[in-house]
């Protein structure tokens, strides 16, 4: 007999792509079993819902399924955020994208904390806390007044996943540049130009990435573009 879980894991990541339907038919049956692989297969039928089907409603459901069985889980949290802003529900969404951003940044707090070594994907939620902080102060940016947008993270977490180099486990150099946009979007969502600008040179990218990117947030806040000639 399978392993329910990697029934969910097959689902969610592969089957998705090839036969939705299958895939919502697998997942149907794994939810029937309760307990954690419940909340597993709903929060990814939520995700399918949404993400391939742009069924709203379901996805909605879904969530809101995974929220009851297992309150305040973050990724239904930000699952659920993302339908009610496509809804309209702006408040709503808002604060959902607050409570998500909030925990996976005790997440990564837990990783920073913790004597043991980081498990496995500890990168891969960084980044989802830098895209959650991008996604909230967006809305902010689209919805709010004129002031600086504020968006409430925590960034001595970027700072240490920066300085323990925690991106090299990925062996995907392109993770850096990730990081290092999200960061910089976040800094300009936020007012702080002048610091993205600074950040930059500091930054843990093959000099081509960091000259594009500097290039690149220089054209935002509308300054001229430094270009650098190389040598004959």
């Amino acid at each position: 007999m399978s392993d329910p879980l990697d029934e969910i894991r097959r689902a969610a990541f592969e089957l998705r792509q090839t036969d939705p339907q299958e895939a919502v038919r697998v997942l149907r049956r794994a939810a029937a079993a309760g307990g954690d692989a419940e909340v597993l297969a709903r929060g990814a039928l939520g995700e399918i819902y949404l993400e391939e089907f742009a069924d709203l409603d379901g996805a909605e459901h879904e969530f809101r399924e995974v929220l009851r069985l297992a309150p305040g889980l973050s990724a239904a949290e930000l699952g659920l955020a993302r339908v009610l802003r496509e809804q309209g529900d702006v408040k709503e969404a808002d604060a959902g994208l607050e409570r998500a951003l909030l925990g996976i940044a005790r997440d990564v707090q837990g990783f920073r904390e913790s004597a043991e070594e980081l498990p496995p994907g500890a990168e891969e939620v960084v980044l989802t806390l830098l895209e959650v902080a991008n996604e909230l102060g967006d809305l902010r940016s689209a919805h709010g007044s004129d002031n600086a947008v504020k968006v409430p993270l925590d960034e001595s977490l970027l700072v240490w996943a920066e300085s323990e180099r925690l991106l090299d486990a990925t062996e995907d150099a392109d993770d850096w540049v990730r990081f290092y946009s999200l960061w910089t979007q976040l800094r300009l969502l936020t007012g702080r130009g002048e610091e993205a600008i600074a950040a930059i040179a500091s930054a843990h990218l093959p000099e081509a990435d960091r000259a594009g990117l500097l290039a690149e947030v220089r054209a935002e806040l509308g300054l001229p573009v430094l270009v650098t000639l190389g040598k004959p």
